[in-house]
C-alpha cells in the first residue's frame, strides 16, 4: 500500500482514491488514459476485497456495475471517451432511477487523439445524461475527487462522472494518504418500482434526477475544488485539468495582472461562483479541452447576471479548436490575449501514437497479413478487394510495407461495415470480395452481433478474426476468450471458433500460427467460399503471452 507522501501519477491518484472511498467492483473495457488506473486497483487491492473485471464491452461493464451499486458494492466503471459512447444506452436509464451503494463512472479523453479515433469531449454526455461532472484541476487533487464523487453519489442515489485528461494520467504528485471510508454502503432492499424505469413513471423520475440536480448545484458553488487566485483584473477560467497545463505555462506563479478561477465541478456549473469571478474582473479568457461548453456557458452566466464582460476562448480565435493544448499553446493563447505578459513559447507538443508503431516481431499478424496479401495478388489484385478493420494491433498493419486497410472505424464496427459493403457489391453483379478484419477483442466487443446479422444478407465475406489471447495494443489485458482474468488467475476462455457456428457460420477454419498451420492455405479457401467464411489465425503476442 502506497505510504504517506508518496511520489505517485495522476492514475495512481484517482485509483487511490477509489480505494479510499471503499470501491468493492471495478469493471470496464482496456484503453488509455484508464487502463493505467485499473492497474494500479489490482496492484493495490486483493481480489476477496475488490472484484476486477474487464468486460466483453463497456455496456456490459456498466450494467454490472450499476448492479453491483443496487445491490450493495461501492462501483467504478473504468472507460476511455469512445467506450463511454458505447454505455451511453443503459446509461440514460440509470440515471433516472439512481444507485443505492456509490456509482462513479471515470471515463478518461484523448485529447489530440493520441490515441484513439477522435477526440471527443465526454462532457458534454454528462450534460446529455443530466448527471455530476466532476474533473480534478490537477493530478494532485485527483484522489480526493474521486473520494468525494462516490459520497456525492452513495449520498444522492445517483451516478456520478469523473472525467480526467490523458496528460493527467502521468503527471506526477506527493500523495497525501487519507483514512479510507470506514461506514458501511447501503444494502439491497426491495422497494418495488425503485429500479423499475417504465413510461409510466419517466416523467416524475426525470423531474426526480432535475431536484438532485439543483441539490449538486447548490453543493457546488462552495466546493474546495472552485478556488481563485491572484488579484489581477483579467480572469482566465480553467476548467478541469487544463489548469495544471496553465499553472506549467506559467511557471508555477500567478501574475500579477491575472486571477485564476481554478473549476473542477463542470456539472452543473455553480453559476453564483462564476458570476461573482466575472464581476472581479475587466476581462476573461476560458480555457478548456476540448469542446467550448464552459465558454459558452459562462457567457450565458454573464447575460444573465448583467455582467457586461468580454469573454474570449475558442470561439473568438484565441485557442485552437482541434488538438491538445500543450503549454506553449497555453502561453501562445495567453500573450494573443494579453501581449503584455510575454511568456515563453516552450515545451512539447506531441506525444507517441501507439499506433504508429510497427508490429513487434514475432507477431502472429505479420504472417497472417501477408498471406492474406499474397492470396489477394493470386485472385485479381488489391484492387479486386475492400478490406475493413478495427481498432487494436491489426491498424498497425496500415503502415509500410502493407497498407492494408480501406476503412477503419470504431471497435466492434468491421464485420457489420463489411456485410453491408459485401451487399452492396453483389448488388452490381461483379462486384469486389469483401473482407472484414477482426481482433479477438473486439470480436467479442461488438463484432459478434454484426457476424450474425451478416450470415443473414446472404453476401460473400470474408471474416479474419485475428487471435492473439489478449488486448494487446492497450497493454495486454485479458478478455473473456482469454485463459487468465484481470489478476492472472487462470479462467475458462470462450470458444471463438464456437461462437462463429453459432452465429450460422458453416465455414469455419483455425489456423494456429505457433503450431505452424498452413494460414495461406485457410485463407486462399476461405476467400473463393460462398457466403460468410471465418478464418481464425491463432498465435500468442510476443509481448503480452
Amino acid at each position: 500500500m502506497t505510504e504517506q507522501n508518496d511520489v505517485i501519477s495522476g492514475a495512481e491518484a484517482l485509483a487511490l482514491g477509489a480505494v479510499d472511498a471503499g470501491v468493492a467492483m471495478v469493471t470496464g473495457y482496456p484503453g488509455a488514459p484508464v487502463t493505467a488506473v485499473v492497474d494500479h486497483i489490482l496492484r493495490l487491492t486483493a481480489p476477496e476485497a475488490v472484484h476486477v473485471a474487464w468486460n466483453s464491452n463497456e455496456k456490459v461493464a456498466i450494467e454490472m456495475a450499476f448492479g453491483a451499486a443496487v445491490g450493495g458494492m461501492r462501483a467504478l466503471l473504468c472507460v476511455k471517451s469512445v467506450g463511454l459512447n458505447v454505455a451511453l444506452d443503459p446509461l440514460m436509464a440509470f440515471n433516472l432511477s439512481g444507485c443505492n451503494a456509490g456509482l462513479v463512472i471515470l471515463v478518461g479523453d484523448d485529447p489530440g487523439g493520441w490515441g484513439s479515433q477522435n477526440e471527443q469531449d465526454s462532457r458534454g454526455i454528462a450534460w446529455l445524461a443530466e448527471l455530476p461532472l466532476l474533473e480534478p484541476a490537477t493530478a494532485a487533487e485527483a484522489q480526493a475527487v474521486m473520494r468525494e464523487a462516490f459520497r456525492l453519489s452513495e449520498e444522492l442515489s445517483l451516478p456520478v462522472i469523473v472525467r480526467f485528461i490523458r496528460a493527467m494520467a502521468t503527471s506526477i504528485v506527493v500523495s497525501s494518504r487519507t483514512a479510507p471510508v470506514s461506514f458501511p454502503p447501503p444494502d439491497y432492499q426491495r422497494e418495488f418500482m425503485r429500479w423499475v424505469v417504465l413510461p409510466v413513471n419517466v416523467v416524475p423520475y426525470h423531474r426526480r434526477v432535475l431536484e438532485k440536480l439543483d441539490v449538486v448545484r447548490a453543493k457546488f458553488e462552495d466546493s474546495m475544488f472552485n478556488t481563485v487566485k491572484g488579484t489581477g483584473p483579467y480572469g482566465v477560467i480553467a476548467a478541469g485539468g487544463i489548469y495544471q497545463k496553465l499553472m506549467e505555462a506559467l511557471g508555477g506563479e500567478v501574475p500579477q495582472d491575472l486571477r485564476i478561477l481554478r473549476l473542477g465541478t463542470l456539472h452543473p456549473l455553480p453559476e453564483r461562483c462564476i458570476a461573482d469571478f466575472l464581476r472581479s474582473v475587466e476581462t476573461a479568457l476560458v480555457l478548456e479541452e476540448i469542446t467550448p461548453w464552459i465558454e459558452d456557458a459562462t457567457r450565458a452566466i454573464a447575460q444573465q447576471a448583467g455582467v457586461t464582460v468580454a469573454v474570449a476562448g475558442r470561439r473568438t480565435g484565441h485557442i485552437p479548436f482541434a488538438g491538445e493544448l500543450f503549454a506553449p499553446h497555453t502561453a501562445a493563447a495567453l500573450n494573443t490575449w494579453l501581449p503584455a505578459l510575454a511568456l515563453p513559447i516552450s515545451g512539447e507538443t506531441e506525444r507517441p501514437r501507439p499506433s504508429r508503431e510497427a508490429l513487434c516481431e514475432g507477431c502472429p499478424y505479420i504472417p497472417t497479413v501477408e498471406a492474406l496479401l499474397a492470396a489477394m495478388d493470386t485472385h485479381g489484385g488489391r484492387d479486386a478487394f475492400i478490406v475493413t478493420g478495427d481498432p487494436g494491433c491489426m491498424v498497425r498493419a496500415q503502415l509500410p510495407p502493407y497498407a492494408l486497410l480501406d476503412i477503419k472505424h470504431s471497435l466492434g464496427s468491421s464485420i457489420g461495415v463489411a456485410a453491408g459493403l459485401a451487399a452492396s457489391q453483389q448488388r452490381g453483379g461483379a462486384g469486389k470480395r469483401v473482407i472484414a478484419l477482426s481482433g479477438d477483442s473486439g470480436f467479442l466487443h461488438s463484432g459478434l452481433a454484426g457476424l450474425v446479422d451478416a450470415v443473414h444478407t446472404g453476401a460473400p465475406l470474408t471474416v479474419l478474426i485475428l487471435d492473439n489471447g489478449t488486448t494487446a495494443l492497450s497493454g495486454g489485458q485479458p478478455h473473456p476468450a482469454s485463459s487468465i482474468d484481470a489478476r492472472h488467475a487462470p479462467q475458462q476462455a470462450v470458444d471463438l471458433a464456437a461462437m462463429a457456428r453459432a452465429c450460422g457460420v458453416a465455414d469455419v477454419r483455425v489456423a494456429d500460427i505457433d503450431r505452424g498451420d498452413d494460414i495461406r492455405a485457410a485463407v486462399e479457401a476461405a476467400l473463393q467460399a460462398e457466403g460468410v467464411a471465418v478464418i481464425i489465425a491463432r498465435g500468442k503476442c510476443p509481448r503480452w503471452a
